[in-house]
């Protein structure tokens, strides 16, 4: 993975005669972080301060005494701004919770963020692994393996609508991590700003913007499964600064090719990714547009069956699916962002997306296993010609002004959505016996069928128009509040088969309230609590009745704290009622009535001392189906993770070091809605070492990391006792990236 540059470079300062505590007390009365180092090491500090920090000026200091000339260490000061969202592992802002970025503890809602330096050191390569270190987060049905699925707080599925980039929703079925700079999740209903929503949270993606100066870094990757993943990252100016068009024009490409041996049996992942960016801004108007587009195939795994009740650990590696089930397409996003400001106080923005997914899925399906002779019956299925799109178009006015002696940050806007679903001709083989998955032979079932008159053609569309009005009050040096009401109007259709036959045209409006309160006890320490609604359309072709919409009501309450030298942390407990919740249980879509969730969740993130930093987290999930009192499927009752990694110098050695590793806990659950089996809890152990130095001019980082270290056996999600998702066994990546 390429390295995330900053857009400020960290400055290297040798003083030859200042007192070295009297330059530490200076760096850190001015709020810089002071880091010393042995003198041979200093190229390698600048060039891993200028790949990794966000810096601003550094402080000259005065010489405080004469003393005999000494060679001295070198001292690496980085002073981040106060705008940058996070510095190192710890998160300082977020704008997913507003129109504009704001500091984390005057949020009266739980928000986490996974930062860039986490991300990197981890070597992310799925946002299931970013999120792994989130509280109250888990996997749920990934359909095969081919979407990304995501239960926040007992509530999420496959096609929830909660992953959004940069702050807009995006249809396609899996995030690409390549041109992600952070990812933030904003926990409880998120209603108010993004519309239809599970009442559990967002997922944003934060993309990485062009900057003013040249720079970028190319990447190459190897793994122990056969795969290799080659990157590049290039940003700077087009033309000169204010002089295209009256203001500074800038760029940003970034592509990747990556491709692997599946590791269970057979088949292969490949995708390829090309994402343009440009910016352009003058004193008064930003400009900024993006596009990305991948294409990709991956082996659609439905995973394991049980055995006599319970997940084979013997059948870890075995598919019973043929080489031919796989899923593959063409994903294409686009993003534009305009802004202008008329004064210091008012602004006015507006912001366009569209997303597209285009792909074919080849299934093989079980349909019925016997554990005692391992006969398993299959059918050859297909979803031929889907096409998911969305788009989605805001115009808002944000203004800064003083009523009553109190401080508002205040935005009025209007949205526009709709989101379309299709997929063309629907293959349901019939069940064909004389395969054993004891003792498997593949090429026995072939790939297609005849489409299905009854099932193909199956569409779903909603329009929505809203109107937003959102106020952050600063009502004294202590206390904030924020209020807002979301109103929407909504319409959809939905229906499938050839004739068409439509199963659901409904249609209606809601009001969608939120309030919240945040009160700084001590300037580390922030009391908060909020109330809000949610609300979501239950669309589905499959049905025999149209589905009333998801509405829900959470209650949040909290502390926000932060640690010197530079933690930051979020206590939270609330409670959230659901009702007409959807469940989609093979091809099938129904409502369970209403459900609960109750939880207490703790994120803390950031530096512990100075060479220690951290993330880490825990969760309590009581989420259950209040009509039958069972447990909601795939929610674990206790989650947990922690990552440490320590930054230091060898002494002789030249360039930095950094040592971490950590562990996930992901607790039992249910393995479906009966709750007829249960998902074993699990453990996995991560660990990682990198080396940062210069090679000729080039800040160059060499890296290992070693995923499942203890190569556990697990399960991470299913959605019945024939379709299990068996977790990935140990993975070894040895990542090289060069900057500039």
């Amino acid at each position: 993975m390429p390295s995330r540059r900053s857009p400020r470079r960290a400055r290297t300062l040798r003083p030859w005669r200042a007192s070295l505590p009297a330059l530490i007390t200076l760096c850190v009365a001015s709020g810089a972080h002071a880091e010393a180092e042995p003198a041979s090491a200093a190229s390698a500090s600048a060039s891993a301060s200028a790949s990794a920090s966000a810096s601003a000026a550094t402080p000259t200091p005065t010489p405080v005494s004469r003393e005999p000339e000494r060679e001295l260490p070198t001292i690496s000061v980085s002073a981040s701004a106060a705008t940058d969202p996070t510095v190192g592992y710890q998160p300082r802002t977020s704008s997913v919770a507003g129109g504009d970025d704001r500091p984390l503890k005057e949020i009266p809602q739980s928000v986490a963020v996974v930062s860039s330096s986490v991300m990197q050191d981890q070597q992310a390569r799925s946002l299931d692994d970013v999120l792994g270190n989130i509280s109250g987060v888990t996997q749920t049905n990934t359909l095969g393996g081919t979407r990304d699925a995501f239960i926040k707080r007992g509530f999420g599925s496959n096609n929830d609508g909660s992953v959004l980039v940069d702050g807009v929703r995006t249809p396609v079925l899996h995030s690409y991590l390549a041109t992600i700079d952070r990812v933030e999740v904003l926990k409880g209903p998120a209603s108010l700003l993004y519309g239809m929503q599970d009442p559990g949270g967002v997922i944003n993606l934060v993309t990485r913007k062009p900057e003013d100066t040249f720079g970028g870094s190319i990447s190459a990757s190897r793994t122990s499964h056969g795969g290799s993943d080659a990157q590049f990252d290039l940003t700077g100016p087009l033309g000169k600064p204010g002089q295209v068009a009256g203001g500074t024009l800038a760029f940003r490409l970034t592509g990747e090719y990556d491709t692997s041996r599946y590791w269970r049996s057979f088949g292969r992942e490949r995708n390829a990714l090309i994402a343009p960016a440009l910016s352009w801004h003058d004193a008064n108007t930003s400009i900024d547009v993006s596009y990305q587009y991948v294409d990709y195939k991956t082996p659609f795994d439905r995973g394991t069956v049980l055995v006599n009740g319970r997940p084979d650990d013997a059948l870890r590696y075995r598919r019973y699916e043929e080489a031919w089930a796989q899923s593959g397409g063409i994903q294409e996003t686009l993003r534009a962002r305009i802004e202008h400001r008329f004064s210091d106080a008012w602004r006015v923005r507006a912001t366009y997306g569209w997303g597209r997914d285009r792909y074919d899925q080849y299934i093989t399906r079980a349909t019925a296993f016997n554990s005692a002779t391992g006969a398993l019956s299959r059918t050859s299925d297909a979803n031929l010609g889907r096409n998911d799109s969305d788009q989605i178009a805001t115009l808002g006015l944000l203004g800064n002004l003083t009523l009553a002696g109190m401080s508002h940050a205040l935005y009025i806007g209007g949205e526009y959505e709709r989101q379309r679903s299709f997929r063309g001709d629907t293959i349901r083989g019939a069940a064909t016996k004389g395969f054993n998955l004891y003792d498997p032979v593949y090429g026995l079932l072939a790939p297609g069928g005849i489409a299905s008159a009854k099932q193909s053609d199956s569409l779903s569309k909603v329009h929505t128009y809203s109107m937003i009005v959102q106020d952050s009050v600063k009502i004294t040096d202590r206390l904030t509040a924020v209020g807002g009401l979301r109103w929407e109007d909504w319409q959809q259709e939905s229906g499938m088969g050839r004739p068409f036959v439509f199963a659901d045209r409904s249609h209606g409006n809601v009001w969608l309230p939120q309030f919240g309160l945040a009160y700084a006890l001590t300037p580390s320490l922030t009391a908060y609590a909020n109330v809000s609604r949610s609300f979501k359309p239950n669309v589905a072709s499959n049905v025999a009745a149209p589905l009333a919409p998801e509405f829900g009501r959470v209650l949040e309450a909290g502390l926000k704290f932060s640690l010197k030298p530079g933690i930051t942390g979020t206590l939270a407990a609330y409670q959230i009622d659901k009702r007409n919740v959807a469940v989609t249980v093979g091809d099938i879509t129904s409502t369970i009535g209403t459900a609960r969730s109750r939880g207490i969740e703790l994120d803390v993130a950031g530096q512990l001392t100075r060479h220690l930093s951290l993330i880490g987290s825990y969760a309590y999930t009581n989420a259950n189906d209040r009509d039958s009192n069972t447990p909601l499927v795939n929610v674990a009752r206790h989650t947990g993770s922690l990552f440490a990694v320590y930054d230091t110098a060898i002494a002789n050695l030249p360039g930095r070091w950094r040592f971490g590793g950590g562990a996930r806990l992901v607790g039992a659950r249910p393995g479906d809605t009966a709750n007829s089996f249960t998902l074993p809890g699990y453990v996995t152990v991560d660990a990682f070492a990198a080396y940062e130095t210069t090679i000729g001019k080039f800040p160059t980082r060499i890296q290992l990391n070693v995923k499942n270290l203890l190569d556990k056996t697990y399960y991470p999600s299913s959605n019945s006792n024939l379709i299990v998702a068996v977790g990935e066994p140990r993975l070894v990546t040895l990542t090289t990236t060069v900057s500039f």
